[in-house]
């Protein structure tokens, strides 16, 4: 297992780079081993002298000001992948095609990733509300009844956060976090693994898949995924959207998708009140195995589930 530079102790790092001088190892060389910049170490080296001569002489033992997010999931392996629940919205006959095909195409242990918009929180958003909406109380019941169905089926469930889902940690001025969202949800916690980030990272054969909610959209497809891909040089499964499509960004180096929604958008006010110049909405899944991305759509003719169920 590769040691990173965040994993020891100043005192260690000293010693580390006294006995690398030894043995020839250069400065950078080192660097390369721990995972950073040659800059970084540098800066590190500097620190750990001033502060070892400090307690040495006047056992000042003062620290600098740290502060670390959480890691990042990074994941591996096969995933059944959704994105832009809504729940209560939720397109119920279409979110048991998920279980279905998982279950027929997808080994044990059976892993379900999803990708931000796991709540709507209409009421707690920050824009006027139009018609009533749900009650918290009834998403809360509704999302609990499909993560039951789905954890008979799925043996681990990974949940990153989307914009929706984030009205209540801006409520609360953030003391609300990804971990109180699952057990919101009040089933079987054990299995479920969340994420304050927005995005994760999934290792195939075919290369690393960044699985991400962004904050930016376009009417166009694909637009923001291609952007992501070459800012990442990663293939990009992105949500947010609720765009379906599948294809190469402009220099054929990354895979990209955009993978629609399990959302019934028929039942989503702003859309359907007023006419507008929009993007149309359009439901999908992906199914990611050995490192390839497979979209099923609702909307004939783009899926033939035949093959499929």
């Amino acid at each position: 297992m590769k040691v990173s530079i965040n994993d020891i102790t100043p005192e260690e790092l000293l010693r580390l780079w006294t006995v690398s001088k030894r043995n020839d190892i250069t400065k950078q060389t080192l660097a390369d081993t721990l995972g950073c910049t040659f800059e970084t170490l540098h800066s590190r080296l500097y620190r750990a002298r001033k502060n070892s001569q400090k307690d040495a002489e006047l056992g000042d033992t003062r620290k600098l000001f740290e502060y670390n997010l959480d890691e990042i999931l990074q994941l591996s392996g096969d995933f059944l992948i959704v994105g832009d629940v809504h729940s209560p919205f939720t397109d119920y006959d279409f979110a048991q095609l998920v279980s279905l095909v998982a279950y027929k195409h997808l080994a044990k242990p059976r892993k379900l990733l999803v990708a931000g918009d796991l709540f709507d929180m209409g009421n707690f958003s920050k824009y006027e509300t139009v018609i009533p909406a749900p009650t918290w109380q009834q998403e809360r019941d509704a999302l609990e009844a499909l993560m039951r169905e789905w954890l008979e089926v799925f043996d681990e469930i990974y949940v990153i956060l989307g914009n929706h889902d984030r009205r209540m940690q801006k409520l609360t001025n953030g003391a609300f976090d990804e971990n109180d969202l699952v057990r919101l949800i009040g089933v079987e916690p054990d299995k479920i693994t969340s994420s304050i980030y927005g995005y994760c990272v999934i290792d195939t054969p075919m290369g690393e898949y960044r699985v991400t909610h962004p904050a930016n959209y376009s009417q166009n497809q694909l637009t923001v995924a291609e952007k992501l891909s070459w800012k990442h040089n990663q293939h990009i499964i992105s949500h947010h959207e609720h765009h379906v499509a599948l294809g190469w960004d402009r220099y054929k180096n990354h895979l990209l998708v955009n993978n629609g929604c399990l959302a019934d958008y028929n039942k989503f006010g702003y859309v359907n009140l007023d006419d507008n110049t929009s993007a149309s909405m359009e439901q999908s899944f992906v199914l990611l195995k050995g490192g390839y991305p497979h979209v099923l759509g609702k909307k004939p003719p783009f899926t033939n589930w035949k093959l499929w169920l």
